[in-house]
């Protein structure tokens, strides 16, 4: 079977179609020509046309149906161009809310490695993510003899991924909090000081499970040498990060081989600490790995070991 296809671009589009009924289908297809009609005609075995009505709007190609005469034997064409005519009626598809990408509630053990003033540490720590509808409250935590830790992060979940409304860091009994007041546009840090609140910030922790969020949505945003910007509230004030992608890495861990992204944090006020993060497609894209080096040669290493959906 055989079907042929002929399209006519024509500048203009008359408001009245004439009408097909009483004439033959040349002198139809030449009545529509000169009325200035875009024709497709399509022919089964010369049995079968049909005649489109298109115009542009805004760039944006319409087509509408306006004659079906002579239809084919089970109207097989006739349905296949109906179809293909309602899809172009009804426009692009809007691309889904960033927090559709969200990763799943889950707890991700580490294993610790660290120095402190020369003091070698080794431990666990946790990594405790959960969305509870439209919030989501997020914790790093780990305790070894006199030291221990907690980054805590709790917020609202928007179409654009993570809001945070309090972020909070304990480090053994010292306490840091950061307020993000949303309506007001402000952000109040534990010493009184407050800086306007930039849309989209995140802080040290939800950032985190930000970067997770947008491998899932669009794993190409890790392509070689690929940078993602935030701003990031720290304990302090805020900064703009730069998470620059230097590799793919396999790391050994206890749960075995697992590919990651490599990436590098970057940041305007560069105070000689360096963040590295390693992010898996196959854990939902959060960080199996997050390294931080001091100047002062303190580090703290945290290495998956147990990876569990809630």
């Amino acid at each position: 079977m055989e079907y042929g296809l002929t399209v006519t671009w024509l500048e203009s589009v008359p408001s009245r179609l004439p009408e097909p009924h009483g004439v033959t289908l040349r002198s139809y297809k030449e009545r529509c020509a000169s009325a200035g009609v875009y024709q497709i005609g399509v022919a089964r075995h010369i049995r079968s046309t049909f005649l489109f009505r298109c115009f542009r709007r805004c760039r944006i190609l319409r087509v509408l149906m306006t004659s079906f005469f002579s239809m084919a034997r089970r109207g097989f064409v006739a349905r296949t161009l109906a179809a293909a005519g309602l899809a172009l009626l009804a426009g692009p598809l809007v691309a889904a809310p960033v927090s559709n990408s969200l990763p799943p509630s889950s707890s991700l053990t580490y294993t610790l490695k660290a120095s402190a003033k020369g003091f070698k540490i080794n431990a666990d720590s946790q990594f405790d993510w959960k969305r509870d509808g439209d919030n989501y409250t997020l914790v790093n935590s780990g305790k070894f003899m006199f030291f221990s830790f907690a980054f805590e992060s709790d917020g609202v979940v928007t179409p654009e991924g993570l809001q945070p409304t309090r972020y909070q860091e304990t480090r053994n009994k010292r306490v840091k909090t950061v307020s993000f007041d949303v309506a007001a546009k402000k952000l109040t840090f534990s010493g009184g000081e407050s800086e306007p609140l930039v849309a989209g910030t995140q802080d040290r922790m939800s950032v985190l499970v930000q970067l997770a969020t947008l491998g899932r949505s669009d794993p190409s945003a890790f392509g070689p040498s690929k940078v993602q910007q935030f701003r990031v509230a720290g304990s302090s004030r805020t900064d703009n990060w730069r998470f620059r992608v230097v590799g793919n890495d396999t790391l050994d861990t206890a749960l075995g081989k697992i590919k990651t992204v490599h990436l590098v944090r970057e940041r305007d006020h560069d105070d000689g600490q360096k963040v590295e993060v390693w992010l898996s497609a196959d854990y939902d894209w959060m960080p199996v790995r997050v390294l931080s080096n001091e100047t002062d040669g303190d580090y703290l290493d945290q290495v998956i070991k147990q990876y569990v959906q809630r």
